[in-house]
């Protein structure tokens, strides 16, 4: 399994050197990137220029988000699958080896079931172009979309039943899940239907909890926190079950920003380490040493000009 540091799921942000630096000082050996911002810096000057901080660092490429709205029309689907052939060819240049994919939760486009084919159609086209680059596609859900104030007139994906079916349906060897593990018990998911998925199908995962006076069922973005050993979905259970089956994904800590305001970004990022290294203690799993000092040797990153 790969220690990986996602910022949006922690909802920090920064330059990539200063996130770079964050992940390295509290162990992770991988981190998410914004591959969009990587394309644009390697058109501005080379690949090599835009991939300095990372290939400094010696940090593997957890995943990117694919940013593709899977809702839009016919000609702006064209338009954003046209420019996924570039931004994949960065990735496995990159060595990047899966991207994330949020599936619709509403529409207004059609009812269910022709929805549902549409979408089967226009996920293996995506993941068609990223197989022959070599990279996984992990799809995931939004259990919040009751949040939405945009309504719409058809319902989509908000749950586990509906992400597995989705999976199922598309059957690209590529195609599997994103387990959030709090998305998945607010989507009224089990562990035990993850135990029950092939390890092919689980192509990255997140931890992510409650708090104490919060039930699944009700929810909001906001009552994310920092995983927990144990829970509605017991951490330590399933990274052993991961380890068991030979998972070598990603493994990342989640949580609202809204849980620690205050706090600086180094605080959090602690705090998020200490809660994954914490759960893979438990569950058996070796965890390498913190480094002794904060890394000093990655180029300096200036602050763009407006």
């Amino acid at each position: 399994m790969l220690k990986n540091f996602s910022h949006s799921a922690l909802g920090i942000n920064g330059r990539q050197s200063e996130l770079i630096e964050l992940a390295l000082t509290y162990g992770f050996t991988g981190m998410d990137i914004d591959m969009h911002d990587m394309l644009r810096r390697s058109q501005r000057t080379d690949t090599q220029d835009a991939a300095k901080y990372l290939e400094a660092a010696k940090i593997k490429i957890g995943g990117f988000n694919l940013g593709i709205d899977l809702d839009a029309d016919e000609d702006t689907f064209t338009s954003l699958i046209g420019g996924l052939h570039p931004l994949s060819e960065l990735a496995a240049e990159l060595g990047a080896g899966l991207a994330y994919l949020k599936v619709p939760a509403c529409t207004d486009r059609l009812p269910y079931h022709e929805y549902f084919d549409i979408q089967v159609q226009r996920i293996q086209q995506t993941a068609e172009v990223l197989e022959a680059r070599g990279i996984k596609l992990a799809l995931m859900f939004d259990s919040t979309a009751a949040e939405s104030t945009e309504e719409k007139q058809f319902k989509f994906i908000s749950n586990v039943e509906g992400l597995l079916a989705l999976v199922n349906g598309i059957g690209n060897a590529n195609v599997g899940c994103l387990i959030d593990t709090w998305a998945w018990v607010v989507g009224g998911g089990t562990l035990d239907q993850i135990k029950e998925l092939a390890v092919e199908r689980i192509i990255a995962v997140r931890l992510g909890s409650f708090t104490d006076e919060v039930e699944p069922a009700d929810a909001k973005s906001s009552d994310r926190v920092l995983p927990t050993n144990e829970g509605p979905i017991n951490h330590v259970e399933l990274i052993s079950h991961l380890a068991s089956i030979e998972y070598a994904g990603p493994v990342s800590p989640s949580a609202s920003s809204q849980s620690y305001k205050g706090q600086t970004r180094e605080s959090i990022v602690q705090r998020a380490q200490e809660a994954v290294d914490g759960i893979s203690k438990e569950a058996g799993l070796t965890v390498a040493p913190l480094p002794m000092e904060l890394i000093e040797d990655i180029p300096y990153e200036p602050n763009p000009m407006g």
